[in-house]
């Protein structure tokens, strides 16, 4: 069994959801109203990122951000990619109808939380949305806490220290399934961290599947500790790392 203090943390559009077929409309919708060609699902999924004015910006304004690498982080320019996305979503009926959900979640959100994991949904979207689609179809219920864009406000580090905050134990450790590559990242770059007597340790897994926000190069290339392809290799996965309990 593992350990009370192990959190399992998926990242909603990537480990939960089926959303980069929506996500590659969108994009290549909002390029083309400034000018810019499409991009091809092979080439999206090597920048996707979870919010598109994030992965976006640096595309559609590169020569501003050739001088300034913050500017995804200028909120002028993404409320500006927002209305964008927005008004597109809404055409395309993505923010009436939510994505599909991952096949076998279900299950393995029960298999996780019977073994002892804290499940935690990870997104930086927005709460309510979110937790209604979960609702709709069940599988709400297993999830102990959302962190959304109001704890992490787009930054990934932000959100894991949020729910190292929250608990403060005297050593907290997240297992961060994802298939976007800068959460892994993220997972790499909070590890370790202490305050006080607590620590933390972030166990970054990487979900390489059809609905992985990038591919399989991209993710490794992100330094996860464990490459899995689906659900069911991830408590087997985790037990070969570091067994827990």
């Amino acid at each position: 069994m593992m350990t009370a203090e192990t959190f399992l943390v998926r990242t909603m559009s990537d480990t939960v959801e089926t959303d980069i077929r929506r996500v590659h409309v969108i994009a290549n919708e909002i390029l083309t109203r400034y000018g810019i060609g499409p991009v091809t699902f092979e080439q999206l999924r090597q920048i996707a990122d979870g919010p598109f004015d994030l992965f976006l910006i640096p595309m559609i304004f590169a020569a501003e951000y050739r001088q300034d690498s913050s500017l995804p982080f200028n909120e002028a320019k993404r409320v500006e990619i927002r209305r964008h996305a927005l008004e597109i979503a809404q055409k395309h009926r993505f923010d009436v109808d939510p994505p599909d959900f991952i096949s076998g979640i279900e299950n393995s959100l029960k298999e996780t939380k019977s073994a002892g994991l804290r499940n935690i949904l990870m997104t930086t979207g927005g709460r309510r949305y979110k937790h209604q689609a979960m609702e709709r179809v069940g599988i709400g219920r297993y999830f102990e806490e959302i962190v959304d864009r109001d704890e992490t406000y787009y930054a990934k580090e932000q959100g894991l220290y949020y729910l190292y905050r929250k608990h403060k134990p005297k050593r907290m450790r997240l297992v961060l399934l994802t298939g976007t590559a800068t959460y892994i990242k993220a997972g790499n770059n909070a590890d370790g961290c202490k305050v006080g007597d607590t620590y933390l340790e972030v166990t970054p897994i990487a979900l390489a599947t059809e609905h992985s926000y990038n591919d399989e190069r991209t993710l490794t290339d992100a330094k996860p500790a464990a490459l899995i392809h689906s659900f069911a290799e991830l408590l087997p996965t985790l037990e070969k790392l570091a067994p827990l309990g």
